[in-house]
């Protein structure tokens, strides 16, 4: 993955993650700050961000430096207590769920607000360390970019910093993350804007924010490259699925040609099917990709995240309700077979699923309900399992392609597995069935 993504800067950042987080892991984190009503501290972000525990705290800091490198964060100060000399880092999330109309968003609503409040208390305060008598003056921008100055060059030392550089900083840090949650191109034509801060500064540098000095960017655009991140990690992904299913179908070719070359006299068929001219050429090859799908170890891996499963779930679910086709895309190829292995390890049917995954947040009693969406959700989890069926079982239906033999191959995969898990077979290996079925236009099922 060699491309840049938003630029170079961004890119190493990026480069520099993906060795410990996923997609999964990234759009958690994405999914988690998204409408955060709330000012974040550090110790907050980091549980947000290492929310299994898996990281330790120089990966948390590199990903929180990238997600203030793509502006989905504003970084604020405020003066430390308890008697530590320096500021404290708090965080104002910019991520929301309708950038292009925040103003509907409570979150939105909630977090301005916050900051107007703070920038109430801190105007005050700088200009009563600025000894003015007027502690309601608006600040001067150009005052700022002389404490911004003074802060940073003294910050590289062993000094005391001054109260007046300290109050400069804070006020700096207020300002960057007002414009950005103000998101407003004429930001110093605002009354309100105009009551904290008085703009003297040269029309060219207007754009670019005090204290990172980089252009400063709209939640449009902040949302913009959220999703380019996201299209990133969803494509290595994608690449490391290709590469696991090419050395797999390269392993079961090795073990198809091993069993073929084998003995015939050898072998003990447990099913006359295997006998036959098409079992004895994929009968193996079968066998062994329906033991790879019901292998504990595959099937449990996201046992622990029901969260990551909602949102899996809730992303499949707009798909399929926006165009159903698109669920074999392969951007969703992935979530579909992750999902798969989910509900394979799961002792529970439709109707709690539906109950978990789909629609927790009615007022009215799920019994009353479930009724009308159960063949909608019933249609939906039966095409996520052909999409699998059809992901798996790919190196058989590249060779097989006419009907009558898809059909064939259909049901011989549906008598192995029942012959190979029996009565071991899950409450979702049924879904399964009938998504070969489907898949096969076996009309029996």
């Amino acid at each position: 993955m060699d491309e840049i993504v938003i630029n170079k800067e961004v890119t190493e950042k990026i480069k520099g993650i993906t060795p410990f987080i996923d997609y999964n892991t990234i759009s958690r984190i994405f999914n988690k700050l998204t409408d955060y009503a709330e000012v974040i501290t550090e110790g907050k972000l980091s549980g947000i961000i290492n929310f299994n525990y898996s990281l330790n705290s120089t990966q948390t800091n590199l990903i929180i430096e990238l997600l203030l490198e793509i502006q989905a964060l504003s970084r604020i100060y405020i003066i430390a207590q308890k008697g530590k000399r320096d500021l404290e880092g708090e965080f104002i999330s910019n991520i929301f769920s309708d950038p292009g109309n925040p103003g509907g968003i409570s979150s939105y609503i909630s977090l301005r607000t916050l900051l107007e409040n703070r920038l109430n208390h801190q105007v005050q305060q700088y200009n009563m360390n600025m000894n003015k008598s007027n502690t309601t003056m608006s600040i001067p921008i150009n005052e700022l970019h002389g404490h911004v100055k003074t802060y940073k060059d003294l910050s590289s030392g062993n000094i005391t910093i001054s109260h007046k550089a300290q109050h400069g900083y804070v006020a700096a840090s207020l300002h960057d993350a007002y414009l950005t949650i103000m998101n407003r191109t004429d930001w110093w034509d605002d009354r309100t804007y105009m009551k904290y801060f008085f703009n003297e500064d040269d029309h060219t540098r207007r754009n670019l924010n005090l204290i990172t000095r980089a252009d400063r960017l709209s939640l449009f655009l902040i949302n913009s490259n959220v999703k380019e991140v996201l299209n990133y990690f969803q494509d290595i992904a994608a690449a490391k699925v290709r590469a696991r299913q090419v050395e797999a179908e390269e392993a079961l070719e090795a073990k198809a040609v091993e069993n073929i070359r084998n003995d015939e006299s050898s072998i003990k068929f447990s099913d006359r099917l295997l006998m036959t001219p098409f079992g004895r050429q994929y009968g193996a090859r079968i066998d062994t990709i329906i033991t790879e799908i019901f292998k504990s170890e595959r099937i449990t891996a996201m046992d622990r995240d029901e969260e990551g499963v909602k949102n899996l779930v809730d992303s499949l679910f707009q798909v399929y309700r926006a165009l159903p086709g698109s669920l074999s895309m392969n951007q969703n190829t992935e979530k579909c077979i992750t999902l798969v292995y989910y509900l394979l390890g799961m002792d529970f049917g439709i109707k709690k699923f539906t109950e978990i995954f789909l629609y927790n947040d009615k007022k009215i009693p799920f019994s009353r309900f479930f009724p009308e969406v159960k063949d909608d959700v019933d249609e939906f989890l039966t095409r996520v399992f052909i999409v699998f069926f059809e992901q798996t079982f790919s190196t058989i239906f590249r060779i097989v392609k006419s009907l009558d033999m898809k059909q064939y191959a259909c049901a011989f995969i549906i008598k192995r597995i029942y012959l190979i898990k029996g009565e071991e077979l899950p409450t979702f290996g049924y879904f399964l069935i009938k998504a070969i079925a489907r898949y096969g236009k076996i009309k029996v099922f």
